[in-house]
């Protein structure tokens, strides 16, 4: 008795799950919607989802892929396997529960035109984002400076917007059709080597020879200081570059490379207080603006007495 109850009241109970999941909610294009039909859609495209994340991580991070192809070779392939994996999911999604395709053509030409205005900008973010795929002109891990003053280095470049890491690890989404439509300073395009120049001045009357030998000749012997020592070319160098109403201003001129591009406002700091040093060391005056003001006795007339 206890049995023949317990399946009774499953059937009715599996009765009452198909009768609400077999419910319509609407109908598209004489396709009846039903509770059904969202749980197999939303089924369908979460395996697409996970299939295509699985690809786009096992294809970047995969050691044996990385020996053959480069990072951005990498990404560019990770990209756009997995945004059609996804598309084709969609697809597959639609046919196997049972809506005919064709259907939503009427829809899709009544949105063309919102679609049109409304999603230019994603449009333009996605064509820009594969242009910089295939260009390569900016590619993962180049350090870049765009025109808003912001740097760092490109952690990810999806269809949509570039991650920049700045230094600071602070995580900027900046939208793809910047890189094509304003100016970008890639630093690390065809090399990782870059020039600076450290400012600083000299009281008149020190001699080009004292600032030579104070300066130049001592950083050139320390060997604490970054800065590329194997080119001829690319060695420290001291330019004069004016001559101020109260200094003589030089600039020392190095060259770094990798890691050091990074950090330029601590490189160009170690060399300044390196610079202030030597300068206090060997009793050479730093100088700053001043005015001398000379108070004249007023001239009194001649007066005939």
């Amino acid at each position: 008795m206890k049995k023949i109850m317990l399946i009774t009241a499953y059937s009715a109970i599996e009765l009452f799950a198909e009768s609400i999941l077999d419910k319509s909610l609407l109908t598209i294009g004489g396709t009846s919607v039903s509770m059904m039909f969202v749980l197999k859609l939303l089924l369908i495209i979460a395996a697409g989802i996970a299939l295509g994340w699985v690809y786009k991580h096992k294809l970047i991070n995969s050691r044996r892929i990385s020996k053959s192809l480069s990072v951005p070779t990498r990404t560019i392939l990770a990209n756009l396997g997995y945004y059609l994996i996804i598309f084709i999911t969609f697809v597959i999604a639609l046919n196997s529960a049972g809506l005919n395709l064709s259907s939503l053509a009427v829809v899709a030409g009544a949105l063309s035109v919102g679609i049109g205005f409304g999603l230019q900008n994603i449009v333009s973010n996605f064509i820009s984002g594969i242009i910089l795929m295939f260009e390569q002109s900016v590619s993962v891990g180049d350090y870049v400076e765009l025109e808003n003053e912001v740097r760092g280095v490109v952690r990810e470049i999806r269809l949509r917007a570039t991650i920049i890491t700045t230094n600071e690890q602070i995580d900027i989404i900046v939208p793809n059709s910047n890189f094509i439509q304003n100016t970008v300073t890639n630093l690390t395009l065809n090399d990782e080597v870059l020039r600076l120049r450290i400012p600083f001045g000299v009281a008149y009357g020190t001699t080009v020879k004292q600032v030579h030998e104070c300066v130049l000749e001592e950083i050139l012997s320390d060997a604490s200081l970054p800065h590329k020592r194997d080119e001829p070319l690319q060695i420290p160098k001291l330019w004069m570059v004016a001559m101020n109403s109260s200094s003589v201003d030089f600039e020392l001129v190095i060259w770094v490379e990798g890691i050091n591009m990074q950090r330029r406002r601590t490189i160009t700091s170690l060399y300044l207080i390196k610079i202030y040093e030597l300068l206090y060391k060997h009793n050479i005056s730093i100088p700053f603006p001043q005015l001398d003001v000379h108070l004249k006795e007023e001239a009194r007339p001649i007066t005939n007495r």
